[in-house]
């Protein structure tokens, strides 16, 4: 150390003068400066900090209750496994993962085992094919309130999630978010890497499942009730010895006018890519063994779109593609560098120069391998038995519905790009969409076994339209719901099939699910809402447009009906196979608020609400720039909302729930709700409960931006304190034991300077910036903890209030901006979603005494509590949803309400007498 001081110093002085002083000062900062160097985390080495070795790290420290690992015994192999469970799926495709997660959620205990490490299937990360379903052609923002195709329940609620919570597309964020729901499902074990390689029967059923996961050398055997085969390819159905077909029928077989068989022949695979547009020249140059193009390969193949490409880029002929996948994926991988080379260096798309690929795959996204022989097996008549009839044939309506579809009969070319001289397809479009019966899911020879997606139990013809993902998963959530029945029930399904009854809970379920059910309707014994008085405080009833209140039981969650004159037409469900109408609520404005009431108290343990997510237009998940609808909250659904309750005998409002953030069609809620609700919300008109003076009065506020309003000047301080020009000495600060106006978190107010927090974040608030806490504090109303602060209520509009939340959870409520005031460095407004943040009056300069909102609070919680009084019962008189705010229109959307009590709770409904 020494001696680098000394050189370094001479080496630093030599220009310098005699100044003793100057010498002690580089002297001084030469040492300081090799100190730093020495302690820094990169050793000698390059890659590891001495600070951080010990001789005694590498002992083994044991704490309470821990034991030292076992070795494994020579010659061991396999380490086996045994697991029980009610319903065992093979395949984690998105026909698989609707059906684990429906089968978990409605109670039964589920194993799921997946060959791949991430799931999603052709729609996950390995593979990035974007999911389509039976909007197909048929979505358009014309059919708004009139007909809306897009699947529900689980697919929809995966889909919304990532258009929220990934902005950016990313394929391995849409596999992460369905392992999510498997790590927060405890009904619900997940084993990837894990491949089903035989099963264990005794007579006609399967007793054992057993999978291997050969990356940790183990083997799973899985006792199980009931058995879904959700992989494909089929491979657990043909373990079993389950009937199926490989190929094409001929026309004789199921009478099917645009049959092309009978052969052996199926559609083929495909490989995509990504790649990115880099602003400069990106040369390419081809692996020798690239297939050579020309542009007459491409007379049907269209290569002008180079970020994603390309589905016809498909190999079936000669192989197999089950047996013979390896050999496919080469073909695959050939033909794909081959189209890049032709785009890239053929000169005739010049626009593609400053392209360079980005990913491409490398597992074939596969379209047809096994399909079952069920106990019905759908063929081309049930749909349309003549593609040119005008007006288009109503589809057969089946007694055991459970899934729709809607995309064209989409049949390939089985030599795919090994006759690029002939086209890629051929389509036959679906007038209206169809249903699937659930005796199609449910095997012909092993009792206990289902299946869903493309290996179900359909012609081929119609198999080009069910074998697509959103399909798929529509399938798979009904095969899991009837699983787990079957399971609680001690039956098969082979047995479920031939019970009417029992098939109508499954239907029923599955509509309580938000799934669509043709020509089924709500029919739930047990949900109270369906005996209420209705009322709103507004409607939109219009001859386009019947907002009534009445609709949110109608039974039908969506508008579907449609009536086509011309095969060329595109609807919903025919008439008579549905509720016509559009089966919401919609207010005149906002904010509003939906009632029901009872003769009679009614014993409330959830309220289960389904909103508005615009199922008319396309929403899908994809890596593609374009063709996946408004990524982000659905501008039709709710946003904030609460529901309150009146006990039996009073006039008062209690809130139960308060929702802020809602982006999810079909939301569930046990009330009161947990997180617990603030005390109170701003007045609504008309129909507001009581309400205390708005947020600004007390604390800081949200309000229309004024640059001529002092209480919105604020100084930001070099200290990080944040101080409002309207009250000398005081600063910006929260209030630990009161919630914000509409919110969960503390209440962000004035408070003394001298006490008063610092606050992180960009002083210049360039493109906007968090502000937040130096460290986190535990939340108000919520286990967690808040740093950030963020806008509540009814924000953009004004008067919502300002709180701290999660910075996990910051969205635009919490992205700051500062608008500089005239020529002053600190002096800004502070901006978020357009509003400004406003400095309301410090604590003690209030005109209205706190003690107001003080007894409203106690007034709202001993009401809460009267409300839950009568032996631990939530009995109530009426239950009003008050919406606040949207993601975009300008009227409350509510399709469905349910209540239910406690003995609603559990799945299945029994079918009554009544019923």
């Amino acid at each position: 150390l020494v001696r680098s001081l000394q050189q370094q110093q001479q080496r630093t002085t030599m220009a310098l003068d005699g100044s003793p002083a100057l010498r002690v000062t580089v002297a001084v900062a030469v040492a300081v400066a090799v100190l730093a160097h020495l302690s820094s985390p990169v050793s000698a080495a390059g890659y590891c900090d001495g600070r951080e070795s010990a001789p005694y790290a590498q002992a083994l420290r044991l704490g309470p209750g821990e034991q030292a690992r076992h070795g494994v015994a020579p010659g061991s192999g396999l380490k086996e496994v045994h697991l029980t469970a009610d319903v065992f799926v093979a395949g984690g495709g998105s026909a698989g993962v609707s059906a684990a997660l429906a089968a978990a959620r409605s109670g039964a205990k589920t194993v799921l085992v997946h060959g791949n490490p991430v799931l999603g299937g052709n729609s996950g990360s390995q593979i990035k094919l974007a999911m389509v379903g039976a909007c197909g052609p048929r979505a358009s923002d014309s059919n708004a309130l009139e007909m809306e195709c897009r699947e529900g329940g689980i697919v929809e609620e995966y889909t919304l999630d990532n258009a929220v919570g990934n902005p950016n597309r990313v394929a391995e964020l849409f596999s992460l978010d369905l392992y999510s729901k498997f790590r927060q499902e405890p009904n619900a074990d997940l084993y990837l890497d894990t491949w089903l390689v035989s099963v264990v029967k005794n007579g006609t059923s399967i007793v054992q499942a057993i999978a291997e996961n050969q990356i940790s050398q183990t083997r799973y055997i899985v006792t199980a009730k009931v058995f879904i085969d959700t992989t494909g390819d089929g491979r657990l159905g043909a373990e079993a010895g389950a009937e199926f077909i490989m190929g094409r029928e001929g026309k004789l077989k199921y009478n099917e006018s645009i049959a092309e068989g009978p052969d052996n022949e199926t559609e083929g695979s495909s490989l995509a890519w990504v790649s990115v547009d880099k602003g400069t020249p990106q040369p390419f140059t081809p692996p020798p063994w690239a297939r050579k193009f020309n542009a007459s390969d491409f007379k049907y193949r269209n290569v002008n779109f180079f970020q994603y490409g390309y589905w016809w880029n498909e190999v079936s002929f000669p192989y197999n593609t089950i047996t013979d996948n390896n050999d496919i994926r080469d073909q695959l991988l050939t033909n794909m560098f081959g189209i890049w080379d032709f785009i890239k260096n053929s000169g005739l798309h010049p626009t593609s120069s400053t392209w360079a690929l980005e990913w491409f795959g490398n597992v074939p996204c596969k379209r047809e391998g096994r399909r079952f022989i069920g106990q019905y097996v759908a063929s081309q008549n049930d749909i349309m038995s003549d593609p040119n009839a005008s007006p288009p044939q109503h589809p057969l309506v089946h007694w055991d519905t459970v899934a729709y579809s809607g995309w064209p009969f989409d049949l390939h070319n089985p030599r795919g790009m090994n006759e690029t001289s002939a086209p890629p397809y051929s389509s036959y479009a679906t007038p209206y969409m169809f249903g699937t019966s659930l005796r199609s899911l449910v095997s012909k020879n092993v009792d206990n076994l289902l299946f869903a997606g493309r290996l179900a139990s359909f012609s081929h013809v119609v198999f080009g339209s069910q074998r697509v993902m959103k399909t798929g998963s529509t399938m798979g959530q009904a095969a899991g719901t009837a699983a787990a029945y079957c399971a609680s029930k001690g039956m098969t399904p082979v047995a479920l099939t031939q019970s009417k009854d029992d098939v109508w809970s499954v239907q029923q379920q599955l509509l309580r699910d938000d799934a669509f059910v043709i020509n089924q309707v709500n029919e739930d014994p047990r949900d109270h809402a369906r005996a209420a008085t209705l009322s709103a405080s507004s409607e939109t009833i219009t001859n386009q447009v019947n907002g009534s209140a009445a609709n949110v039981v109608s039974g039908q969650s969506r508008a579907v009906v449609t009536d086509l004159k011309s095969a060329h037409d595109r609807g919903g469900v025919a008439p008579g196979q549905g509720v016509p109408g559009s089966n919401r609520w919609v207010s005149a404005e906002l904010p509003a608020s939906l009632s029901l009431s009872w003769p009679a108290p009614i014993d409330v343990a959830q309220v289960h609400l389904v909103f508005d997510t615009g199922m008319h237009r396309k929403l899908t998940f994809s890596v593609r720039q374009n063709g996946v609808g408004i990524w982000g909250p659905q501008p039709e659904t709710v946003r904030a909302y609460t529901i309150e309750a009146q006990a039996p005998g009073s006039d008062a409002w209690v809130v139960l729930c308060n929702v802020t953030d809602n982006y999810q069609r079909k939301r569930v809620h046990a009330v009161p709700c947990d997180p617990s609700a603030p005390p109170y919300w701003p007045p609504l008109q008309p129909g507001g409960g009581p309400s205390p003076p708005p947020a600004s009065q007390s604390g800081t506020a949200m309000v229309e931006c004024s640059a001529g309003s002092k209480t919105q000047h604020w100084d930001v301080n070099a200290d990080g304190t944040v101080s409002s020009l309207a009250y000398p000495g005081q600063c910006l600060s929260y209030v630990n034991n009161e919630t914000a106006v509409g919110g969960h978190g503390q209440r962000v107010a004035l408070g003394p300077c001298a006490t008063a927090p610092k606050w992180l974040f960009d002083a210049s608030l360039v493109n906007g910036s968090t502000l937040a806490l130096p460290k986190p504090t535990p939340c108000t109303n919520y286990q967690g903890s808040c740093q950030c602060a963020k806008a509540v209520g009814d924000v953009p509009t004004p008067n919502g209030g300002v709180e701290l939340w999660r910075c996990s959870g910051i969205k635009a409520d919490g992205h700051w901006a500062g608008l500089r005031l005239g020529n002053s460095d600190t002096t800004s407004l502070l901006m978020t979603q357009g509003m400004c943040l406003d400095s309301g009056k410090p604590k003690q300069q209030v005109d209205a005494p706190n003690t107001h909102h003080q007894q409203h609070h106690q007034n709202q919680q001993q009401q809460q509590h009267a409300v839950a009084a009568a032996n631990g019962k939530t009995l109530v008189s009426a239950l009003r949803i008050n919406v606040l705010a949207t993601h975009g229109v300008s009227e409350a959307r509510i399709n469905e309400v349910r209540v239910y009590g406690p003995d609603g709770i559990a799945p299945f409904p029994q079918r009554s007498a009544q019923n």
